[in-house]
């Protein structure tokens, strides 16, 4: 921090991330000229007639030793300093000025050892010399090219030039979409390009690289700050009995399934389940399907998915009416199925399980990526939905969901199921993306089906406003677990926590390798160390204690900090503010009516609680934010909260009156 300017270009590394890499680099090479001497001793190359190459490999042995000795000043020097203090590192962008020159003689001493070693013969009787030079050779090239990797993973586009720094992230971060682009849609290139100017937002007046959000997302995770106030009880007049987490544990069975084989795989191992799957395919399952003989759309050759929806719902008296795995931008994949045993018809629609899905979920930008709810024709006729004002929902969900609802009208799948099946109750249900786009597909099915409901495992933290919330709470229930970062997971959400990433970075004084030492052991094992690894001070819990200054003034981008031509604008003069806006824009929540699920800390048992949607405003560091979010997950939390549940209702009924 700030990233190295070098060669007149801004690179997507800091002059304090050369410390692991160049260590590791001397121990290569280190083993590279160990082998190459060993070569020169225990085969005398100069008893062979192989006297070019034996001097090609001398040369190269030299440059290596330089180059040692060069990773270990590097390394040295890049350690110096703190991550905000980057003038003991100085000497960073001379040191690689002066590997430039020494890199490219590499380059030409290899190719010419290169040329020598595979067109020259043993050299005589008993001389195997450029048999083991070229091997010796190929491990040169492998050094090569894996500077070259480096090179590329740290390259950036954007020249050393005073440009607009909002211009300079989306441009970035435009650029980087590109790979993601290639054979793809024009929709999904306009998603993706989208998605480049949200995350482009997080970077506008900073001059951050990678390494430096880790460290500061390390530092926020161990500093003595990082609680959360307890979550609140909201009280609901009444809570509907279909509301209740037992049949919450039976749908997310549902949820489940419809990740097809991946997930039937990971939940099933074994060498009889592999089997079972492999027997239900069907080969040139296509074929078929454009016969009109079956009612899934876009699986595989093979009907893997379908096979592995089939297999889970075994013990379960069920009937598959349609599947579609198709998969495209604002189209998730999504099945129908009629559940006798719980006399439901249950749409289950995909979570996240693809780039697409990906884009899908992270369109979180207010303005960009949410729309009101009246833009839609169903929901424009819907009177309850907003009552107390404007309401807006995710733009990408919401397009997602009336994918889905066009979908059943247009093949009348509800229709057939309700003609055969007319007293039985429509259930969405999903996981993820499939939560979120599930409880909108309610709100649009709810005119026509009024006794719709919907289980929401693990729903996004951005899916409708406030006002909309009151009509959503009558159909939709949310199940959050744990530490889950999905459910918590916002445009404001995610600015606040860049706000602590910053807070920690500009007061911690250590450097930046200790931090990623320290804060990755620390993750997994008690750690020794007594002293604390944040630099933020204990914040008071006195009301008057003074509020905390503009973080962001010194973390702005100064492209001429060090390695630039210019070092005397060290800084801009005027340092622009933080975006008054982020705190303006509408916040969206969780949707319908929230219990959380968590392990209490002393006994280790679930509690479950019903809370308000605001208590998932902030994103929570720990060990298992990732983890919280997996289906596994959610199912052990479903299971241990049932099993206490039913456990209480035996005391209570065991009790005498």
């Amino acid at each position: 921090m700030p990233s190295l300017v070098a060669f007149n270009r801004q690179w997507n590394i800091g002059s304090d991330d050369f410390v692991f890499p160049e260590i590791t680099e001397a121990l290569v090479r280190l083993s590279w000229v160990a082998f190459g001497v060993s070569v020169f001793v225990f085969h005398f190359p100069l008893a062979c007639s192989t006297h070019n190459l034996t001097l090609q490999l001398l040369g190269l042995l030299v440059i290596n030793v330089i180059t040692i000795l060069l990773a270990i000043l590097t390394a040295v020097i890049s350690a110096r300093g703190t991550i905000m203090n980057s003038q003991p590192r100085k000497l960073i962008p001379r040191l690689l000025y002066i590997r430039l020159p020494i890199f490219i003689a590499e380059i030409a001493l290899t190719i010419l050892a290169t040329i020598h070693a595979f067109k020259s013969t043993n050299g005589g009787e008993g001389c195997d010399f450029a048999t083991i030079a070229r091997v010796t050779i190929i491990l040169e090239w492998f050094l090569i090219f894996t500077a070259f990797a480096g090179l590329v993973i740290v390259f950036h586009l954007t020249e050393n030039e005073l440009e607009d720094s909002a211009s300079i992230a989306q441009k970035s971060w435009s650029r980087r979409m590109r790979i993601f682009k290639i054979g793809q849609d024009h929709s999904m290139r306009v998603a993706l390009d989208d998605l480049a100017i949200l995350i482009s937002s997080f970077f506008v007046d900073s001059d951050l690289v990678p390494s430096d959000v880790v460290a500061g997302l390390l530092l926020a995770y161990h500093s003595p700050n990082n609680q959360y106030p307890p979550v609140k009880d909201k009280e609901h007049e009444s809570v509907p009995k279909w509301m209740n987490l037992k049949d919450a544990e039976y749908f997310l069975h549902h949820a489940t399934c419809v990740y097809g084989w991946p997930t039937y795989i990971l939940y099933n191992c074994g060498l009889k389940s592999i089997y079972r799957l492999f027997r239900k395919l069907q080969c040139c399952g296509r074929m078929r399907c454009a016969q009109g003989k079956s009612m899934v759309v876009e699986d595989n050759c093979c009907y893997c998915n379908t096979a592995a929806v089939v297999l889970a719902n075994e013990a379960r008296n069920i009937d598959l009416q349609f599947m579609s795995f198709r998969n495209r931008v604002y189209e998730v994949p999504f099945a129908v199925i009629a559940d006798h045993d719980k006399k439901s018809i249950v749409i289950t629609i995909r979570g996240s399980c693809s780039l697409i899905d990906l884009v899908t979920d992270l369109s979180l930008e207010d303005e960009l990526m949410t729309v009101d709810v009246d833009q839609d024709a169903t929901l424009r006729e819907d009177e309850e939905i907003d009552k107390r004002g404007d309401v807006r929902v995710h733009r990408g969900m919401l397009r997602s969901a009336r994918y889905v609802f066009d979908t059943l009208n247009k093949n009348k799948i509800l229709n057939d199921l309700f003609i055969s099946n007319p007293s039985y109750q429509l259930v969405v249900c999903g996981h993820s993306l499939g939560a979120g786009v599930g409880s909108l597909l309610t709100m649009l099915l709810k005119q026509e089906y009024p006794s719709v409901i919907c289980y929401a495992f693990a729903p996004p933290g951005c899916v409708i406003s406030e006002f909309g919330q009151d009509e959503m709470e009558k159909y939709v229930m949310s199940v959050v677990s744990g530490d889950d970062i999905v459910s918590r997971m916002s445009f404001q959400s995610l600015h606040r926590l860049r706000e602590r990433v910053f807070q920690e970075l500009l007061a911690c004084q250590r450097a930046k390798y200790e931090i990623l030492i320290r804060g990755v052991y620390q993750l997994f094992f008690k750690y020794p160390w007594g002293d604390e690894l944040s630099g933020v001070p204990r914040i008071s819990a006195s009301p008057d204690s003074p509020t905390t200054p503009d973080i962001e003034s010194a973390l702005l981008t100064r492209r001429n900090s060090y390695g630039a031509s210019d070092p005397t604008s060290e800084a801009s003069p005027t340092p622009p503010q933080r975006n008054p806006n982020h705190n303006k824009r509408l916040q969206l929540y969780v949707p319908g009516r929230v219990i959380y699920l968590s392990a209490d800390q002393d006994t280790g048992a679930t509690v479950e609680t019903w809370i308000d949607p605001k208590c998932l405003s902030d994103v929570k560091l720990s060990v298992s934010v990732l983890s919280d979010h997996l289906p596994a997950a959610v199912q052990k939390f479903l299971n241990s909260a049932a099993i206490t549940f039913e456990q209480r209702e035996e005391i209570v009924s065991s009790q005498p009156v």
